[in-house]
């Protein structure tokens, strides 16, 4: 499909390091503009971690608080991927070494991220996964877009370059993730890295996210209603994923550019999903999946509107709209 002229990608600072590239496949997603922020990433140290910072009890009563209303220990952290990530966070804050202990923000941080991990097979990611040395500065590769570190490979392929997942270094400079000079995450964003699983309704608590990409993933299940709580959210791409349920609820997501959601199984209608106080949004693609009815009309009333596909599937019958709002706006179905 053709999506017309694209905006210019932001430009990151410049890499504080660089790793020899590996070719990967050409990345489909369009590129968006985002608005203007510095993501600064900050490197950890090595000296000893105090004493004081291995408490494994109040990291438990931290995470309990912030993320789950105070919810008892053992029905949150009985199973996977959420007991899987409390163990780890525990180990990393016991067995790292750093000037001072992380403040109460970044073990949460981190925790959400350790729960994306393992809520995605991270063990399964064909790059970037844990290894078995947490202390491991070992660096590497995953197709990305957005943030610090970007190589560009060709044309159309970058790849982002950072430490693996879940180890000692910071959580800004692992592959796919960066924060801004608040050491606050601002870009979660991989490409054909996840074999499968589900996304977790923690992630929906980084309240300062403006990139959450997850393209050709094989991810699986509903987009939690938690992510309706992500109003920095510039860019929201999970196309080419196994996706199901309804589409959420956008109306909080002021400042949404880019919706791409094409080649998943989501359904329903998405009718009255808040799209009139989208008013900075650029692309939507909606395309193969099995919404019904109408296209709102409060999408005529968005400006900003380059480009709209939606196709929806109807047995062997499948109708189209491509819809140009730079010239008019088209109602069909």
């Amino acid at each position: 499909m053709s999506y017309g002229p694209p905006p210019t990608p932001p430009t990151p600072n410049p890499a504080p390091r660089t790793p020899s590239p590996t070719p990967t496949s050409p990345s489909t997603a369009p590129p968006t503009t985002l608005s203007p922020t510095t993501f600064s990433p900050t490197t950890g140290t090595s000296s000893p971690t105090p004493k004081s910072c291995c408490e494994p009890e109040s990291l438990r009563d931290l995470i309990l608080t912030k993320l789950y209303d105070g919810d008892d220990a053992e029905v949150v952290f009985r199973s996977s991927p959420q007991k899987d990530a409390i163990e780890w966070l525990e180990q990393d804050v016991c067995d790292c070494s750093r000037e001072s202990c992380l403040t109460d923000d970044r073990l949460v941080q981190r925790y959400i991220l350790a729960v994306l991990y393992y809520s995605t097979n991270g063990s399964s990611w064909p790059a970037c996964s844990k290894p078995e040395d947490i202390e491991s500065t070992d660096t590497c590769q995953v197709q990305s877009t957005y943030g610090v570190n970007i190589v560009t490979i060709s044309d159309d392929v970058k790849v982002s370059e950072g430490f693996r997942w879940l180890t000692c270094n910071t959580e800004c400079e692992w592959s796919g993730a960066n924060c801004n000079n608040k050491n606050e995450l601002g870009v979660i964003d991989m490409e054909k890295n996840i074999p499968g699983g589900n996304l977790p309704t923690e992630v929906g608590s980084l309240s300062k996210l403006l990139v959450l990409a997850l393209e050709q993933s094989n991810l699986q299940g509903v987009i939690p209603t938690s992510y309706e709580k992500l109003t920095k959210l510039q860019i929201l791409d999970f196309d080419f994923n196994i996706l199901s349920g309804e589409l959420i609820d956008l109306s909080r997501l002021t400042k949404l550019q880019q919706l791409d959601l094409n080649n998943n199984n989501l359904s329903g209608s998405i009718v009255s999903k808040g799209w009139q106080n989208l008013t900075v949004l650029q692309f939507v693609d909606l395309s193969y999946n099995e919404f019904t009815g109408q296209i709102p009309v409060e999408i005529g009333g968005l400006t900003t509107l380059r480009e709209l596909y939606k196709k929806m599937k109807d047995g062997q019958s499948n109708s189209v709209t491509h819809v140009n709002f730079t010239t008019s706006f088209c109602m069909l179905f």
